[in-house]
């Protein structure tokens, strides 16, 4: 799966499914076209990706992330989901969603599970929680990882996503800045306004 750099996810968590689609209209006419539809509440997370496939199809990248193990897995695909996010790593869920030919993006904290993620041939991790690691973690881990596409995820904002870029992130996914947490049909105004300014700085970012 071709992800650019620069491109910004979108973390759908908590949204009722009756306005998830709304929600995603107004990110892909703002340019996000990636969404990642967290299982932290499984069964209404797999409303909201069969939602979103039915309506949208390849005009969106839709991923399952808060993804823990095989059966979630095996549910995200039905549903209609092409990629899996993981908050942590496991090798044996990496190894099981590459089975199935689906993308993972799994989640990384150390060097150590950076090693693992990549002699797995994984080419994008998810470096979870960023903020609390810091810029300057993301800056190290450029020299013995160089090559290393990294996502970063947690507590990443207008504010401080440019340091982020520019230490060494690659992609970013955006919780509740973007899209608040539970957010309804009442926050259309607020999520336009968000996706526009995050997909200009990354164009600013990336020029």
């Amino acid at each position: 799966m071709d992800i650019k750099v620069g491109t910004i996810i979108a973390i759908i968590r908590g949204i009722h499914p009756d306005d998830v689609c709304a929600i995603t209209e107004v990110l892909v006419e703002n340019g996000i076209t990636w969404l990642e539809v967290s299982l932290s509440e499984e069964e209404n997370g797999i409303r909201c990706i069969e939602e979103i496939s039915a309506h949208f199809g390849n005009k969106v990248h839709l991923g399952a992330g808060t993804v823990m193990d095989r059966s979630q897995v095996d549910r995200v695909m039905k549903a209609g989901a092409e990629y899996v996010i993981t908050p942590g790593w496991d090798r044996d869920l990496v190894r099981y969603t590459q089975m199935k030919n689906v993308e993972i993006f799994p989640g990384v904290f150390s060097p150590g599970e950076i090693m693992q993620a990549i002699q797995e041939g994984v080419e994008v991790v998810k470096l979870f929680p960023v903020n609390d690691l810091g810029v300057s973690y993301v800056k190290n881990l450029r020299g013995p990882y160089p090559e290393l596409k990294i996502m970063g995820v947690g507590g990443v904002d207008l504010q401080n996503i440019r340091d982020y870029a520019k230490a060494g992130c690659s992609f970013f996914a955006i919780g509740s800045d973007l899209v608040p947490r539970g957010a309804s049909t009442k926050d259309l105004s607020k999520i336009k306004e968000k996706a526009k300014q995050y997909v200009e700085l990354m164009k600013e970012i990336g020029s």
